[in-house]
């Protein structure tokens, strides 16, 4: 395999916008990761952060396939649109349309010419969620993709979470398994993670909601996130700061599931975030380190297949049991709809789960920081 594209192997990228790309890409750095930058202006975001000094991977997301313009994926790609990520030294990602359901000819129609274009390339495959839909579906759609041999990544369209719909958990899945070409997951959120345990090539978490998705149109538009939000890694979801504040205050016999030790944190809570002046930026650096450090620690601990779908069956397995104790105190608590489609559709296949990372029952720290000169805003945390 093309020495450019296998830098990707089992990399959690950050899917980020061009004005958040120098952020992201100092947090990049310190976990040994690339970007995925989003919009027209990604070529250029791109050339600037190699003459700063950014070596990791960078995958340059035309996205047309999303948002009222959005271009139908029978208007096929722009080589030159490749040309110039290639001039770059970059793995080029097709400016790809949107694919509607069983629209084999848009999909053919990108496949093939990705597939005349100086490898290595990457073929963007924006799907609605109903390509997922039946088992023998995803059988003709792997098919299809190992007769052009072009390595794809794969974004899901869905209202909400494409990955809290258990057909979709399953039938993505089945893809990883069946395709003999890299599968990629971008425009994701923890489920990247969950795709990297279970054999995708590289995956992709958003930095925003309209990052970590692709949103239907309606005649509403895009939902915007009103507050800031955190992940917080027991409970494998994102959460409001002020819903954190409540959450913790209730639980304070679990106050150990709720210390972080990302470089933002630095061993308290993620609530604290909400005195800061800037609390989306903080926000974000501190859940792109947390999922990123959850990362290391799986595949720092795990070296086959069934070794990391074990620990991710047992992640899930664990943010339930927490999502239950949080219900216990906290009124209308609601346990996120993707936890459950990843534990009831995936089973442990090391059910001893002999060498894989144990969720802790108490206090410790959970991760060793990067190596790494973090600038004197995040050293504190605001």
């Amino acid at each position: 395999m093309d020495r450019s594209l296998d830098q990707l192997r089992r990399r959690l990228l950050i899917h980020c916008t061009p004005s958040q790309a120098h952020t992201a890409a100092e947090i990049a750095t310190a976990h040994d990761t690339g970007l995925v930058v989003t919009g027209a202006s990604a070529d250029t975001i791109a050339h600037r952060l190699r003459e700063k000094g950014f070596d990791g991977p960078i995958l340059c997301d035309a996205d047309r396939y999303s948002g009222p313009r959005r271009v139908d994926g029978g208007r096929g790609i722009r080589p030159a649109w490749c040309r110039r990520q290639q001039e770059l030294g970059l793995v080029p990602l097709t400016d790809s349309g949107y694919l509607e359901p069983d629209n084999w000819n848009a999909l053919r129609s990108i496949l093939r010419v990705a597939a005349l274009q100086r490898r290595p390339v990457i073929a963007m495959l924006p799907l609605a969620a109903r390509w997922f839909a039946e088992s023998h579906a995803v059988d003709d759609l792997a098919r299809e993709l190992d007769s052009y041999g072009v390595a794809v990544a794969v974004a899901i369209e869905h209202a909400s979470d494409p990955f809290s719909v258990q057909y979709v958990v399953r039938h993505f899945l089945r893809l990883l398994r069946t395709a003999q070409v890299p599968v990629l997951l971008l425009r994701s959120d923890v489920a990247a993670l969950g795709a990297l345990c279970h054999g995708a090539f590289a995956a992709a978490t958003g930095t925003t909601s309209s990052l970590r998705h692709i949103y239907p149109l309606t005649s509403k538009g895009i939902p915007r996130a009103a507050f800031p939000a955190v992940f917080i890694r027991h409970l494998l979801s994102y959460h409001r700061l002020d819903t954190c504040e409540t959450v913790f205050a209730r639980t304070p016999e679990t106050s150990h599931f709720w210390l972080c030790d990302c470089v933002v944190c630095g061993g308290t809570t993620p609530d604290r975030l909400h005195d800061s002046d800037d609390q989306y930026s903080v926000a974000l650096r501190h859940s792109l380190h947390a999922q990123l450090l959850l990362h290391d620690e799986i595949f720092r601990h795990t070296d086959t297949p069934d070794q990391r779908a074990s620990a991710w069956h047992e992640a899930c397995s664990h943010a339930l049991f927490v999502h239950r104790q949080v219900a216990e105190h906290v009124p209308d608590w609601r346990t996120p709809a993707h936890l459950k489609s990843w534990h009831t559709v995936t089973d442990d296949p090391l059910r001893g789960r002999a060498g894989i990372p144990a969720q802790p029952t108490q206090r410790s720290v959970l991760f060793e920081r990067p190596a790494e000169k973090w600038s004197a805003h995040e050293r504190r945390g605001v």
